[in-house]
């Protein structure tokens, strides 16, 4: 499926509306249905975070607000702490949906105050001095890459921000 976007702020509001779509589908799903679409949004998650905080979040360090930038990476941490347990061997079938339920949750937050007007790093990315037509094109590569690594198999344990995940499970 190929989409064309004018800038990398499009393409990540874009990801915004399928992710949130997609919980909306494991929401609705049961049994294996729900696992399989369960570990399809928690890999689309985590492509998605990588994305901004390896392009818009580094670029946007120093020329917006760096208080929203870290708030932004400390809700990324904890959605990546909810992903990693999902997708563990270890978790069980009981808890797999509930634990979907709250990332989708949090998620649909941190989405809204990504995109929040004036205050939001989106907004904040679209008045800085940042080329995000050339971020979208690196963006779209490292998203391809990334595609890739999932078809082979789940992506590795999502590297944290600022908490080491093997101390805080």
């Amino acid at each position: 499926m190929s989409h064309t976007y004018k800038d990398a702020i499009a393409k990540l509001e874009a990801d915004h509306d399928r992710i949130e779509a997609l919980f909306e589908k494991v929401n609705k799903a049961d049994g294996a249905e729900k696992r399989r679409l369960g570990v399809q949004v928690a890999n689309l998650v985590k492509i998605h975070m990588l994305l901004e905080e390896e392009f818009l979040y580094s670029a946007l360090r120093g020329k917006g607000d760096d208080d929203k930038i870290t708030e932004g990476l400390v809700e990324h941490d904890t959605g990546k702490l909810l992903i990693n347990d999902v997708l563990s061997p270890g978790t069980d079938a009981d808890s797999f949906g509930p634990k979907l339920q709250v990332l989708g949750e949090q998620m649909e937050h941190h989405h809204k105050e990504e995109e929040q007007k004036t205050k939001g790093v989106f907004d904040q990315a679209r008045r800085a001095d940042i080329d995000l037509v050339a971020m979208l094109d690196e963006m779209l590569d490292r998203e391809k890459e990334l595609r890739e690594l999932v078809k082979e198999d789940d992506l590795p344990a999502s590297d944290m921000n600022f908490v080491d995940a093997e101390e805080s499970t």
